[in-house]
């Protein structure tokens, strides 16, 4: 009997969890913002589309993880790291392949001032989107807060490849002299 009940309990308890469903749809309009970015020729032009960039990658998959993104965000915000952390911490366990999720706990992290722990969910970040402006900015200044500067280097150029106009690119010893 104890066991016919532990099993009862054990269902109740996970039928209540949901899955996080598949990512929003958002890679031909990401390709386009892509595309139009690496050859506008005014900043103006570079701050709209990243602002459409980050429209897109804040696309939550569902309800539950937009309004755990939406708080993370407003609590980082608002200066509550490790509330944000939290929640952010709650969005990658239900939604591990949501890229956003990662990268904004990198965030928190790195201004938590803890650069170790950041590099991973950047890395994760990278892994589902490669061509994370936000993501490659964090492990560039990740890197650089660990004094690995060759390293963001790399990043920062990466970045500087989608974003002409992305301001890390003043973090880019000798550009332009190096051609």
């Amino acid at each position: 009997m104890k066991y016919i009940i532990a099993l009862f309990l054990t269902w109740v308890a996970t039928a209540g969890l949901a899955t996080c469903p598949i990512n929003p749809p958002i890679g031909t309009a990401l390709n386009q913002a892509y595309a139009e970015l690496k050859f506008v020729k005014f900043s103006a032009e570079a701050q709209h589309l990243t602002d459409q960039l980050w429209s897109l990658w804040t696309r939550a998959p569902d309800g539950k993880a937009q309004r755990l993104l939406d708080n993370g965000m407003l609590k980082i915000r608002q200066g509550d790291l490790d509330e944000a952390e939290a929640d952010l911490t709650e969005l990658v366990a239900y939604c591990p392949n949501y890229a956003e999720g990662y990268n904004q706990r990198a965030f928190v992290r790195y201004l938590s001032l803890k650069f170790k722990d950041a590099l991973p969910d950047l890395e994760k970040a990278l892994s589902i989107r490669p061509r994370h402006l936000g993501a490659l900015s964090g492990a560039g200044l990740t890197y650089l807060a660990l004094g690995r500067a060759a390293t963001a280097e790399i990043q920062f150029r990466k970045l500087l490849s989608l974003n002409p106009f992305t301001p890390e690119r003043n973090l880019i010893p000798n550009l332009g002299t190096d051609l």
